[in-house]
């Protein structure tokens, strides 16, 4: 009876180890869209008339011909590689259309890019949205609109 007792205990231990590993592998991938995520704020902004990002809004009026996108990161480090992927959703007649991309590879100290879109005339009015990638990986969708 006895070395059941062990083997029954040794099998409980290992359960309980087995256990705890699935649920901190678990947790952490649950999270991977929230704290772990490689940007801590993503916002939209007006042009300041000089090219620069001024106040940030998700309304643009059609004859605001620059919009920018701010992506603040976490834990900046210097070679990150951003992607801004610029999109129609729906707008005059045009659905889920990439407009642009634009990619950015971070300096040293750069915890904010800024990426920024130009249109000569006005914009057609509805809703677009900007993807953030970085490394490669989506990490962050801000929706805006133009009315």
């Amino acid at each position: 009876m006895k070395p059941h007792a062990a083997w029954l205990a040794c099998a409980l231990v290992l359960t309980a180890v087995l256990a705890c590993k699935y649920s901190s592998n678990s947790n952490s991938n649950d999270n991977s869209n929230t704290s772990s995520s490689a940007i801590s704020k993503i916002t939209m902004a007006k042009d300041n008339g000089n090219g620069d990002p001024g106040d940030e809004t998700n309304t643009f009026r059609a004859s605001d011909h620059t919009v920018h996108c701010l992506a603040t990161l976490r834990n900046p480090k210097e070679g990150t590689q951003i992607k801004f992927s610029w999109w129609i959703v729906d707008a005059q007649g045009s659905k889920n259309e990439l407009i642009k991309e634009i990619d950015y590879t971070t300096g040293p100290n750069n915890n904010v890019v800024h990426g920024h879109l130009s249109l000569p005339r006005d914009w057609p009015k509805g809703k677009y949205k900007c993807d953030v990638y970085v490394d490669g990986k989506l990490e962050k969708t801000v929706e805006y609109y133009v009315s």
